[in-house]
């Protein structure tokens, strides 16, 4: 997976909105850069670039996010190694601030020995928010849990959870909302012989219609 398919997922997304209105389809999209870092047999960190789309119709919900740039050692002068992560979810929201999602989450990225480190993680997440800050902006917190997952290492996969806070500011003039937020997820493998981490702080821009 390359940039051009992050380019292509935002180029999809705009030509759905010319449809929503016939279709009664709600489409929002975004950017977003994130300070993304990874904790486990090494420990890497860098600058990455994300892009997220999502379809709503009624309480139904498809959403994806694509992540892509360089990591690399703290502190060192090699070039960095691809990190690549994308994530597609179905959600209902049995309320307005709640949605209940699921689907596959699939990671990759290189160590420092040459070696291809590849998850797919298959996640059950929650999501609420409320406003705060008068009607402008609001705060988020998002949970999930592996209910399964496969890794190309040698132990065997135990568990893994996560989550997101953070929150969303509207613009008062135009369709566009400001994202701060802090991820971080966590992997145990062989009974806690192996652990990986990876956490980050986002900043985003996005375009929403609801």
């Amino acid at each position: 997976m390359r940039v051009s398919f992050l380019a292509a997922m935002l180029v999809a997304l705009a030509a759905g909105t010319t449809l929503a209105g016939a279709q009664g389809l709600v489409p929002a999209g975004g950017l977003s850069i994130v300070s993304a870092r990874v904790r486990g047999t090494d420990q890497l960190t860098g600058t990455v670039l994300g892009g997220q789309g999502a379809v709503a119709l009624g309480r139904l919900e498809l959403a994806l996010s694509y992540v892509q740039g360089k990591i690399g050692p703290e502190g060192a002068g090699a070039t960095g190694q691809d990190l690549v992560e994308g994530v597609a979810l179905l959600g209902v929201r049995p309320a307005p601030w709640l949605r209940l999602a699921v689907g596959p989450h699939a990671r990759s990225y290189t160590l420092t020995g040459g070696t291809q480190l590849r998850w797919v993680f298959w996640e059950l997440r929650a999501r609420a928010s409320g406003a705060f800050v008068g009607s402008a902006g609001r705060g988020y917190v998002e949970l999930w849990r592996a209910l399964s997952a496969s890794v190309n290492a040698p132990e065997s996969f135990d568990h893994a959870q996560g989550g997101e806070a953070g929150m969303v500011v509207h613009l008062a003039r135009a369709p566009l909302e400001l994202r701060l937020g802090y991820r971080i997820d966590h992997a145990v493998l062989g009974g806690g012989t192996r652990l990986e981490t990876v956490d980050g702080v986002v900043i985003g821009v996005g375009l929403s219609s609801r």
